[in-house]
């Protein structure tokens, strides 16, 4: 029997040539998942709101969804010029006046004397002014959402701003499909207050919200001076309160600082009420060249009969 020659060929060989890992790289993913396996047996995943115990890829248990999400459909079809439900038409965003409005009012749909048309101005708007365009809101301001925006404002609760975030940026992200925003930015507070509660979360919240439309988060705006808390004044005393407190930042040392002229640009807040500084944001910002101003908020406080 004749031996095989050395060099006879034998088929193909296997290609070797292919990107291979690193061991680095191999180790690196080994610890990483060897460290989320400790952390989830010491510290397993908990709701971001109430800390009861939660599936690891969720944000909330299931009771606290539950209450955050009741008013998301009111919302969808909220007007969006002002965001408020076409369900409430009497004195609805008054910081003193009225009653807040019943769930099954709010959860009723749109009311029978508002037109159905979703470019329609609601009743408030034909009576109000706004610097800003478009409003954005996620869910109305009470209950369980209440306690998750005033939470959220501590840096001590930041996963939970970063899923407000997450959820805010699904929600804007399919709202502006058909004209995306050029860039995002958010309403800025002073340092005293940002010192009080450790960090400025809103910043967070904005970056989340900037991710799913792959489009830059800016700080472009700054405080000029210290601000009253504004859940403590009328509305009166809130326009004034926060007339001439925005800026927008400039820096002539660097080529890069932001440029708005033009642009359509997305602010990013955890609450509208009054909108009396969500206006003067979006007037300080339109003065700066800014085209258009859509305004996205994680929650529409809303006042009613």
């Amino acid at each position: 029997m004749e031996k095989l020659e050395k060099n006879s060929p034998q088929g193909p060989e296997p290609d070797t040539s292919g990107p291979r890992r690193s061991w680095l790289a191999i180790v690196k993913d080994t610890a990483a998942g060897a460290r989320k396996a400790a952390l989830e047996l010491v510290l397993p995943p908990v709701c971001r709101l109430c800390n009861d115990s939660v599936a690891e890829d969720q944000d909330f248990c299931r009771t606290c969804d539950t209450a955050l999400r009741f008013s998301e459909t009111a919302m969808r079809t909220a007007c969006r010029y002002c965001g408020l439900p076409r369900s409430v038409t009497v004195n609805p965003t008054s910081r003193t006046g009225g009653e807040e409005i019943a769930r099954e009012e709010f959860s009723s749909g749109i009311d029978s004397n508002e037109s159905t048309d979703a470019d329609a101005r609601c009743q408030e708007c034909q009576t109000q002014q706004h610097h800003f365009d478009e409003v954005i809101a996620l869910w109305s301001y009470r209950d369980r959402v209440t306690d998750a925006v005033v939470a959220a404002k501590y840096v001590h609760n930041a996963p939970l701003a970063d899923a407000l975030g997450r959820r805010l940026g699904d929600r804007v992200a399919a709202a502006v499909s058909d004209h995306p925003p050029d860039m995002v930015t958010f309403v800025p507070s002073h340092l005293s207050r940002q010192l009080t509660r450790g960090g400025n979360a809103i910043v967070t919240i904005a970056q989340r919200v900037a991710a799913p439309l792959r489009c830059p988060c800016r700080r472009l705006l700054r405080t000029s001076r210290r601000i009253a808390k504004q859940a403590w004044l009328d509305d009166q005393m809130r326009q004034k309160n926060v007339h001439g407190a925005f800026l927008v930042r400039k820096s002539y040392a660097s080529p890069r600082s932001p440029q708005i002229a033009n642009r359509h640009i997305l602010v990013v807040d955890d609450v509208l009420t009054t909108g009396a500084t969500a206006n003067e944001v979006a007037r300080v910002l339109k003065i700066g060249g800014a085209s258009r101003i859509t305004l996205a908020v994680v929650a529409r406080a809303v006042r009613g009969r």
